[in-house]
Formats: C-alpha cells, structure tokens, sequence
C-alpha cells in the first residue's frame, strides 16, 4: 500500500489500523515525510528530541506555538531557529521514521488505505522509501490475510466527487457527521462534519461490523437480496447507513440530530446522494 502511495502522483496519507496500534504515513512528491503512531508505545518525533537532549520541552512548545500560528514546519522551523542542525536532525527524523516503519510493517492483523491527497510541505526533510528500509525486511502477507478485495484508491476527479457529495449530503436537515466508508477496511474515504465528541471515523468502523453482521445474517437465511439502507435509531440522533449499489464494499454513513431530522426525506436525499458518487 505505501508503495501504491509513492507512486501516485497526488501523494497523501496512508492509514493502518490494528486493535492495538494505528498510524499514518504521509506521502509528498514520491517520498516519506512524516508518521504518526497512536497505541501503547508511541513516541513522538519531539519526545525524541528532547530525550537527545537536543531541545528543551520549552523549547518544543515555542517551536509549535510558532508553527501554529504561521503554519511553519516544525522541523524546518528547528533548524531556522538554530536549535538543532539540519544533519543531525535528519539523522534522528530518518532513525524515528524508521522505527515507525518497522512497528507497521511488524503487524500481523492489519487494515491499510491510501488516501491521495495533494499537500504543500514546505521542507526538504523527506525520504525515499529505500532509505528508511535498507536494513528492515519487508513481510510477505500470508494468502489467508490477503484482502478481499483491492484496496480503493481515490484520486483526482473522484475524490472531488465524493467531497461534493458529502458536502450535499451534510445540507439535510439535521445531519451532522457523514461520511463515505469501506466495509472491508472499516476505513473512511471522505468525511465531513463531526466534533470531539462524535468521532465520525470510529463511527463507521463501528457501523461495519453491524453491516457485516447483516450481511451475515441474510446469507444464513438465504435472502438473496441487496441492503438498500439501515436505520439505527437513538434517544436522540437518527444515524443511516447505506450501501453503493455501483461499488459493492463501500457504505454512506450519516448521523443527524434526532429533533431537526426529517427521517422519510433524509432517506429519500440519501438515495440521491449515493447516486451522485461516481468511482
């Protein structure tokens, strides 16, 4: 999947989850900028600074507050300030990215998406994938964890698609969180709206089990028909999933406040957004 990333021409992200660890890999102009992990273990890039003994953690909170408010790179803005040579901080960037790697490549239950993306990335500080792997053995996937199906790849005017129709999507009344998922990932493709407190991307990996489930359940019974969509209701929001008939493996998720929604029209908008996505 990273290799699919390297060679796009947009770049983007890639996102791996496990039950244990995820994390994102981001991509510019054909090489590694950056990783991101999140589980037990995780270590930040400026945790490793300041275990170096290279910045202080003051000098990390100035260095991020100045790159939140002029959107500055926080590794070039290190380096502008003089508080750490650009060779070095290159060789700590490249060992931290690496380890990141190795933690990735070294799970054995895990989901992958790409999602293209073009970003601007004002820093040199970037790798070729050979760089960080030199010394890391690449697993082969045992054909019983090889996925069902190919991973979906949105580029140019399809990931413009499916944002217009998210956005569509989000002027029913009542909505809040929507978003376009694959089942077999439990991974979004798009997502708009949301807050702290409704996480619209564990939404959807959550809705894919109870589409599994469904899907389950109809095989067990031998109803040889398709999902049209599936309403949950709650004390307080309606949430709606729905699956593309054009693009088996891939569902609609909306959630929408309970007190504004119109639930027959929600249903009837819905059906309508799912036919404006083309992939």
């Amino acid at each position: 999947m990273l290799n699919e990333a390297l060679e796009s021409k947009l770049g983007g992200e890639v996102v791996v989850k496990s039950t244990t660890v995820s994390g994102r890999i981001f991509v510019v102009e054909r090489k590694v900028a950056w990783t991101v992990l999140t589980g037990p273990g995780a270590r930040s890039f400026s945790t490793a600074l300041i275990d170096a003994k290279l910045v202080s953690r003051e000098d990390v909170e100035q260095v991020m507050a100045e790159c939140r408010k002029s959107g500055g790179n926080f590794c070039e803005t290190l380096v502008a300030w003089g508080l750490v040579p650009r060779e070095t901080l290159r060789d700590l960037l490249c060992h931290h990215v690496t380890a990141q790697l190795e933690t990735l490549f070294g799970l054995t239950e895990a989901q992958a998406l790409f999602v293209p993306q073009p970003r601007s990335y004002a820093s040199q500080l970037t790798f070729d994938l050979a760089e960080l792997t030199a010394d890391t053995p690449q697993p082969a996937v045992p054909q019983s964890q090889s996925p069902s199906g190919p991973p979906v790849l949105l580029e140019g005017e399809a990931m413009a698609n499916v944002k217009q129709a998210l956005e569509e999507a989000m002027k029913i009344e009542g909505a809040f969180a929507v978003c376009l998922a694959d089942a077999n990932s439990g991974m979004t493709l798009g997502s708009v709206g949301g807050n702290a407190a409704f996480n619209v991307e564990a939404a959807a990996a959550g809705n894919t089990e109870v589409m599994r489930a469904k899907l389950k359940t109809m095989k067990a019974l031998g109803i040889k028909d398709r999902i049209e969509d599936m309403l949950i209701t709650l004390g307080e929001q309606y949430h709606i999933i729905r699956p593309l008939s054009a693009r088996e493996g891939l569902f609609l998720y909306i959630a929408l406040h309970r007190a504004n929604a119109n639930l027959a029209m929600a249903r009837f908008r819905m059906a309508d957004v799912e036919k404006s996505i083309q992939l």
